[in-house]
């Protein structure tokens, strides 16, 4: 039918089975007609398992920027997790219940979640439910990841007693959380609470069951495998088992990984893995790399005393916390550092003479600050392969001039082989005697005599004379012409003495020739035979 808005394509199905909403265009006003408040979303912060999370502000007001107080999680409306979770906010997020808790424990802040509104809306012939809720910063899994898996041991605890307090009142309120873990547990961003963890993400938040402990198979191995708790590996959420998921996860932040990590994809493994664990808590952690501090044993070994439906004692908790923060001069509300500081002993090495050694030595703060090197004998440096044929790679200032240079041509790495010969000294120079080796430009002259091509110097500069000569050959070399400048016994070649019958493999790179091909042009050969009456050439 004309005039009837086409349907829009249903949304894809992730592997869990749950659908994934479409893209919603930023500026999009949502009615929460309980509330009797409007919204409008923002960019896109974030897409979970089975939702997009959407930044959001009042309808009336104009954020700077991207300075949005709210965030909107928006799912298709078959799907589960969100309506579990709206209605543990509805009934367990009010500001009075918290202000009330907060007030009993004599807590200046609370890492629990505010709810600010929830309901339907209707986009673009798609049904979707949100959930509207306050805007925090970042979670501790990325921090995690970016301080290179570690957290300060202070640190950890400091995490592991908010999270108690946040514990203590959703099992106060009759629910569990079950899923626990560092992607879920987010910092403050108003001015204030940036030392405060808030504890998210209640798609798997249960009821605490009153019924005798029965195993679920329906629901084993509920939550993130990781950290699972040994009772949801049995399908029962329980509230030792939220505490036995935070110790998981602290045990993380302290070492970098878990023991049963490389077999996630087998349930059951990890599981009994975890039940070893659990069972020798001292011996286990023992053979773990990393210092795990004494006081998350105990909060283990507690857990091991608690029974299936008993209520933890969260003051013993936070006694066992208390205390090692304490040792390390730490408390609760002290400032959340995430990279781990460790002090670099830097050492000076300082080049000195066998003279200056014992000024050091009787100086303790330059025994401490610096090490003493004997004095190196300088290596003798060798002859450029131009100069003397010697096996050496030249300058690093030649290396530089020399890539600088540019060509069209391609350079290709060359490996040579050759053995290594011993360095060559630079005989001392002659008294009257101009050193051409170590003259400089300015100071090269041109000799004044001029020799002819027919001069029989030309058999020491255009031939090579054996060795051994006969007096004719003698007589007609001009050795007599220069007897100031070299002698006889200069001739002779010296050889070359082998270090070793090793050989060395050097690097070289070598300009590439590109031959570039033009393209054919017309010839007269693809003319006709005969053009203006002549034939073409031959």
């Amino acid at each position: 039918m004309t005039g009837r808005a086409k349907k829009a394509a249903a949304p894809k199905k992730k592997a869990n089975g749950y659908k994934m909403p479409a893209p919603i265009a930023t500026g999009e006003v949502i009615h929460d007609t309980t509330m009797k408040k409007k919204w409008r979303i923002g960019p896109s912060i974030g897409v979970g398992g089975f939702g997009e999370i959407y930044s959001a502000c009042d309808h009336d007001s104009t954020p700077k920027g991207s300075n949005y107080p709210f965030v909107v999680k928006i799912e298709p409306h078959e799907n589960g997790p969100l309506f579990v979770e709206k209605h543990f906010y509805i009934r367990n997020a009010k500001m009075e219940d918290i202000t009330s808790f907060m007030k009993s424990k004599k807590l200046s802040s609370l890492g629990m979640p505010s709810y600010y509104g929830n309901g339907s809306h209707d986009y673009k012939g798609e049904k979707y439910r949100y959930l509207v809720l306050e805007r925090y910063g970042r979670d501790l899994w990325s921090l995690f990841t970016e301080s290179g898996r570690s957290f300060p041991a202070p640190t950890v605890f400091q995490i592991g007693l908010q999270m108690l307090d946040v514990l203590e009142y959703i099992h106060s309120r009759g629910y569990v959380h079950a899923d626990i873990k560092g992607a879920n547990i987010l910092l403050g961003l108003k001015k204030g609470t940036e030392n405060q963890a808030y504890l998210v993400d209640f798609g798997l938040a249960t009821r605490v069951n009153d019924k005798e402990f029965k195993p679920d198979p329906k629901c084993a191995h509920n939550g993130t495998i990781e950290y699972t708790s040994r009772d949801a590996h049995l399908g029962v959420a329980t509230m030792r088992g939220d505490l036995e998921i935070l110790g998981y996860n602290m045990l993380q932040w302290l070492v970098g990984t878990l023991p049963w990590e490389k077999s996630l994809k087998q349930p059951k493994a990890v599981q009994e893995m975890k039940e070893a664990f659990m069972k020798s808590v001292k011996t286990s952690i023992a053979k773990l790399s990393g210092n795990v501090p004494d006081a998350l044993i105990k909060f283990f070994e507690y857990i091991n005393t608690l029974k299936p439906k008993e209520v933890p004692d969260y003051a013993k908790c936070r006694q066992i916390f208390e205390t090692y923060l304490k040792s390390q001069g730490v408390t609760r509300n002290s400032k959340l550092v995430f990279t781990t500081t460790k002090k670099s002993k830097t050492s000076k090495t300082v080049n000195v003479d066998e003279s200056d050694e014992e000024p050091l030595k009787k100086s303790p703060r330059k025994k401490a600050d610096a090490k003493v090197v004997k004095k190196r004998i300088p290596k003798v440096k060798e002859a450029s392969p131009e100069e003397n044929g010697e096996n050496e790679e030249p300058a690093e200032s030649d290396k530089k001039k020399k890539a600088k240079r540019k060509s069209a041509e391609p350079s290709v790495l060359i490996k040579v082989k050759k053995p290594k010969l011993a360095p060559k000294a630079t005989p001392p120079v002659k008294k009257n005697h101009t050193n051409m080796a170590t003259q400089t430009s300015l100071e090269k002259r041109r000799s004044p005599r001029v020799v002819s091509f027919d001069s029989p110097i030309s058999l020491i500069i255009g031939e090579k004379i054996p060795l051994k000569r006969s007096k004719e050959n003698q007589k007609n070399t001009s050795a007599d012409m220069f007897e100031d400048s070299f002698e006889e016994k200069k001739s002779k070649r010296k050889e070359k003495i082998l270090l070793s019958d090793e050989e060395y493999t050097e690097k070289r790179v070598v300009k590439k020739k590109v031959t570039t091909v033009k393209p054919k042009g017309r010839s007269w050969k693809d003319a006709p035979t005969v053009m203006n009456g002549r034939s073409p050439p031959k």
